[in-house]
């Protein structure tokens, strides 16, 4: 017989990062957590909308190619179908370049300064805050 795990004493998940508002919780999580998403969907474009986004952040998407899918049949269009987000009006261009540059060169910088010493976007990722 299965029997339920008993309810805890405190159901407050987020007692223990110290934050006492939803902005002190933005604060902790949203320059800490990346997020892959396809190319195209035009979901990704909430990501950077700060209308709707608790504490009015722009959370740390990133471009993540859809090549090998099997309804990729040309590898060469995968960026070009994402920045149709810009052409339709729901992402601007500093939100198109946080979202396939930027938010990648952070995370990866991040854990390792030097990721991107010798590669062609060395300068580039080196400008990058």
């Amino acid at each position: 017989m299965h029997r339920p795990a008993p309810r805890p004493e405190n159901l407050d998940e987020f007692r223990l990062i110290g934050a006492d508002s939803p902005d002190q919780i933005a604060e902790r999580f949203v320059p800490n957590f990346y997020f892959g998403c396809e190319a195209d969907d035009p979901m990704n474009a909430w990501a950077f909308d700060r209308r709707i986004n608790p504490a009015g952040r722009r959370l740390r998407a990133m471009f993540s190619s859809d090549i090998g899918h099997w309804d990729v049949p040309d590898m060469r269009e995968v960026l070009e179908e994402a920045y149709e987000l810009v052409e339709h009006g729901l992402m601007d261009e500093d939100a198109f370049r946080e979202f396939t540059f930027t938010n990648s060169v952070r995370l990866h910088a991040g854990m390792n300064p030097g990721f991107f010493a010798g590669t062609p976007v060395e300068a580039a990722a080196a400008e990058v805050g």
